[in-house]
């Protein structure tokens, strides 16, 4: 998902889905994250972690302003895995 540009506009509330299927090898589970935004005003508002996906839930920013998003999670057996985006917030 690194270098990926996703969009919202002001109002929204959405929720994006990170993925770590790839990184996972078999019988290992997502157990926990950090996750960051930076560089605009949008919000994670919250996030849930499942066995192999965080989603996370993103509020807010003003228009034309780009934020990065950074998930840091950490597995069952102790991996950590990193993915992050950037999220463009924008007008209709």
């Amino acid at each position: 998902m690194s270098g990926t540009i996703l969009f919202k506009t002001p109002d929204e509330r959405l929720d994006f889905d990170v993925d770590f299927t790839r990184w996972l090898p078999s019988g290992d589970a997502l157990a926990s994250s950090v996750n960051t935004i930076s560089g605009g005003t949008a919000t994670i508002d919250t996030a849930e972690v499942s066995n192999t996906i965080v989603k996370l839930w993103i509020e807010g920013g003003d228009a034309d302003e780009t934020n990065d998003v950074k998930v840091v999670a950490t597995t069952a057996e102790g991996r950590v895995c990193e993915a992050c985006f950037r999220l463009r917030i924008k007008e209709c």
